[in-house]
């Protein structure tokens, strides 16, 4: 590894989330290899949105190295705010083909790599397996089936005696894109997702959005708990393993947290492919948040080595063993049997699998997260009562156009 000039500093932000919490026992490491000084912070929403999107506007940025939101990164990318890793990469001859094509994809424009992915995380079932068992129903395969079963096991679970039990829980609350993960990551991919058509004028209230939206509505009216409209990720998972919840579907991460716990819901659960659309194919989406160097670094060398070291084979896998989190980046990782030993069979066993249908669902616009936020919002007044599925995207097909091109 490359040596630097004393006194070189390198500012990174990532999210305050476990499989990044290593990243203070880590760095000093880095320093005594390059003699670069590592200032850490680690941030949560809504603080890291406004972090990240300062770190690639302002001169000098708050930061050199950051944690980002692919979406959101390649908002800044078409505005020439973000560095282009090729010549790093072929300056340092460094491989990228223990990655994942679909996340590189995700971090690329116009075939040039703007992010390094450190984690690749998809949606996965995550469902009570005792209760399936006990009641003899089946796992479901498809979205239909996905009803019938979270009916099912709910009737069963309230007739023995608890009321408060849902057949699942999934994302209703709008901000930051916390239910449009669920309903652009999987639920409309499902039915056929088309956000644009080859003018660049959105496509949101197509008659297949419509159905999705409709069905992830219906389910979550029947079978989802009443204070769904304002659970985000944190609450859904929260009502899972607290026992109130057959099914939950979030990514396999979310999984570890609940094997961490312990206890009766834990020795109940295990993992398996999203269900199937009407179209017979499976969609868990992917976020793999890349580092990514803003343009106006003035350390750009150094953030690109600090990238490099935290996204090596044997770094994912201590960060993977000490936060007890299984999505990591690296295909040898993933396959490597000290990894593997770590965590349940089934849930590496379903990592592995979702891997191939795991790819970027959600549309990346120039105006970034917002075409989610729009859809998010329209969405969650429908979960409400408020109003219908069809006119939940009738509203955002109009609220999108407005905004103008995508490009």
């Amino acid at each position: 590894m490359k040596t630097f000039a004393p006194g070189t500093v390198v500012r990174v932000l990532q999210e305050d989330w476990a499989p990044f919490q290593n990243i203070y026992n880590t760095t000093p490491r880095f320093t005594e290899q390059t003699g670069i000084r590592v200032e850490v912070k680690l941030s949560s929403i809504p603080e890291l949105w406004d972090l990240m999107n300062r770190s690639f506007v302002e001169d000098p940025p708050p930061f050199d190295l950051v944690g980002m939101d692919e979406i959101m990164l390649m908002q800044h990318v078409r505005l020439g705010r973000a560095e282009p890793l090729d010549d790093h990469i072929a300056a340092d001859g460094y491989p990228l083909d223990d990655f994942e094509p679909a996340a590189l994809e995700a971090a690329s424009y116009r075939g040039q790599l703007y992010g390094l992915p450190y984690a690749d995380v998809s949606n996965v079932l995550i469902y009570r397996a005792d209760l399936f068992t006990r009641y003899g129903i089946p796992v479901p395969q498809t979205m239909d089936a996905l009803t019938e079963a979270a009916l099912a096991v709910q009737e069963a679970v309230r007739a023995d005696g608890t009321e408060d039990f849902y057949g699942i829980t999934l994302r209703g609350a709008p901000s930051c894109g916390l239910n449009f993960w669920h309903i652009g990551s999987t639920w409309i991919p499902a039915w056929g997702a088309q956000w644009y058509d080859a003018e660049g004028r959105p496509t949101i209230d197509r008659p297949e959005h419509i159905a999705a939206l409709a069905h992830y509505v219906d389910l979550l009216h029947r079978a989802g708990p009443p204070e769904t409209p304002t659970m985000g990720f944190v609450e859904c998972m929260e009502a899972y393993a607290s026992g109130r919840a057959a099914m939950v579907i979030e990514p396999a991460n979310e999984a570890s947290i609940v094997y961490n716990r312990g206890g009766a819901v834990a020795e109940g659960t295990l993992t398996t492919l999203v269900p199937a659309g009407p179209r017979g194919t499976r969609h868990a989406g992917l976020y793999c948040p890349p580092y990514a160097i803003p343009a106006r670094s003035k350390v750009k060398e150094a953030a690109w080595a600090l990238a490099t070291f935290l996204c090596a084979p044997e770094q994912l896998l201590d960060d993977a063993v000490k936060s007890g989190f299984v999505e990591v980046a690296r295909k040898s990782v993933l396959n490597d049997p000290q990894f593997a030993a770590h965590f349940p069979a089934n849930l590496v066993e379903t990592t592995r699998a979702t891997r191939a249908i795991a790819r970027p669902e959600r549309p990346t616009p120039r105006q970034g997260m917002l075409v989610g936020d729009i859809i998010g919002e329209e969405a969650t007044r429908a979960l409400a009562g408020a109003q219908t599925a069809r006119e939940a995207l009738q509203r955002a097909q109009e609220r999108i156009a407005a905004l103008g091109s995508p490009d």
